[in-house]
């Protein structure tokens, strides 16, 4: 064969197979997308054939397990992905999400912390530890991590919602107080905060101020409220 055309045809094949390649990937995604799991995870391990090499193929099926619910199999996608990959952070972030799943909550806070030590105002990274930390017992370490978090930015109001329920597990509910008065201010849509106050002033036989944000909430159309307010104000 002359080398021109041997030339020509591997460099038709390589094309070839580099296409092939790529529509799996599109289709994988896409499926993933139409959350048909196992047609996504069918082509993500066709892709991974071809590819064993590509940190994104192990990656993206690891997700997809991940929203099917295959724990396991997602954690070790996404170890093999960081095998590749050693420095990729959202394969730390996913495999730390697993292994809360499978209450390997030790393992989980030694991904985050690993980010962490590099980007310490890493707002997502300090959540998902503080959820670990929680989960693992530790709500004085959860509630630290929230802190630091706020810290960074003061106008989150899922931060201060999120720090207000810790509080209320701490059994600090001025604390939570203070905070669901922030999350009014910061996520005004977020009517369900009144009814939560009321039962948190109920909570410290403050009636007066629970009743003021029951009337809130039955004005705001929630409906729960109603009975609370019926069984404790007074017409």
């Amino acid at each position: 064969m002359k080398p021109i055309l041997t030339a020509f045809l591997l460099l038709f094949f390589a094309n070839t197979y580099a296409q092939t390649a790529a529509e799996l990937l599109i289709q994988a995604n896409r499926a993933t997308l139409e959350r048909d799991y196992d047609t996504a995870l069918e082509l993500y391990s066709k892709y991974i054939t071809l590819n064993p090499t590509d940190f994104r193929g192990y990656f993206n099926r690891g997700t997809t397990e991940f929203n099917a619910e295959k724990y396991t199999d997602a954690k070790r996608d996404f170890t093999k992905t960081l095998t590749i990959n050693p420095i990729y952070r959202e394969a730390y972030y996913y495999r730390g999400l697993c292994q809360v799943k499978l209450k390997q909550y030790n393992a989980a806070i030694k991904d985050y912390t690993h980010i962490l030590k590099d980007n310490p105002r890493s707002i997502p990274f300090l959540k998902v530890r503080a959820n670990a930390h929680n989960a693992n017992g530790n709500k004085k370490l959860a509630l630290v991590d929230l802190d630091d978090a706020i810290r960074i930015t003061k106008l989150s109001g899922d931060l201060y919602k999120r720090r207000a329920e810790l509080k209320v597990e701490m059994k600090d509910i001025d604390g939570a107080l203070r905070d669901y008065n922030s999350v009014e201010k910061l996520l005004p849509k977020y009517k369900m905060v009144h009814y939560i106050k009321g039962n948190l002033y109920l909570q410290i036989n403050e009636t007066e101020f629970a009743c003021e944000e029951y009337q809130k909430a039955l004005d705001n159309r929630i409906v729960v409220a109603e009975r609370t307010h019926n069984e404790n104000c007074k017409p």
